[in-house]
């Protein structure tokens, strides 16, 4: 069965220097623990005024590969629901990615309704990104906090969209705990797990593991510490195989 990473990037980071953000230094990385594809976003989209220009270097680097594209959406610009339909026909992409905090939106707003219903129309997942790393060391950019309850009350209201949450802490997800088990297609990812000790094991008492699959925010976060905090939990092996095979994105 295949292993999969939901949240890893390619690009550059304005706030200090990533030695491996290289597409190949991610397949390398992933090979040497056996995770056999991902789900990859552009870091430069993130920052550039037009976010497409990153989706369009980003398309030509992992073309024909077995990794899947992510497309960074800013629903705040004008023409992004043909930005997403330009992504589907261009680039074959297996995802929206969402940055509320780096581009200044509530999930309250109306483009994010707009948004999601174009993504249920195309049964394409959105990745919403709730922080990257520690806010506080962002000097150049101060994003604006994702608030856990903004989030709760956003999935309840599209009941129809699949949604990863990224880098979400663990006491985070635990205070929407019943927005998220009671949506059918809210899933989350491991990258915000990795702090308190026995993070897997607790989170497993709260969500079922269907809800859980891996991502590694690899290059900005450690690869090693985000896996191995799920590879060395003291849970069932057919689990861990369930997190890291992420079945709930196979639709794609």
């Amino acid at each position: 069965m295949s292993t999969v990473d939901v949240n890893c990037l390619v690009g550059h980071w304005p706030f200090r220097k990533l030695y491996k953000n290289t597409f190949e230094e991610v397949q390398k990385i992933h090979k040497a623990n056996g995770i056999t594809s991902g789900y990859v976003s552009s870091l430069d989209s993130i920052f550039y005024n037009d976010p497409f220009e990153g989706d369009e270097d980003l398309h030509e680097i992992i073309k024909g590969s077995n990794y899947h594209h992510v497309l960074t959406i800013n629903p705040m610009l004008p023409e992004f629901v043909q930005d997403v339909k330009d992504g589907i026909k261009k680039f074959g992409i297996k995802g929206v990615r969402i940055y509320p905090g780096y581009h200044g939106y509530s999930l309250a707003n109306s483009k994010l309704k707009e948004l999601c219903h174009v993504l249920a129309d195309y049964n394409i997942p959105l990745f919403l990104t709730i922080r990257m790393e520690d806010e506080r060391s962002d000097y150049l950019v101060r994003p604006n906090k994702v608030h856990m309850d903004e989030v709760g009350s956003f999935i309840g209201r599209v009941p129809d969209n699949k949604i990863i949450l990224l880098t979400a802490f663990s006491n985070e997800l635990i205070s929407i705990k019943e927005a998220i088990n009671n949506h059918r297609y809210v899933r989350f990812d491991t990258s915000g797990l990795k702090g308190p000790l026995f993070a897997v094991e607790k989170m497993l008492e709260v969500f079922p593991p269907e809800k859980m699959v891996y991502g590694s925010l690899y290059p900005l976060y450690s690869f090693s510490c985000t896996y191995l905090t799920l590879k060395h939990a003291q849970i069932d092996e057919n689990i861990k195989q369930e997190i890291l095979s992420c079945l709930f994105l196979t639709f794609t």
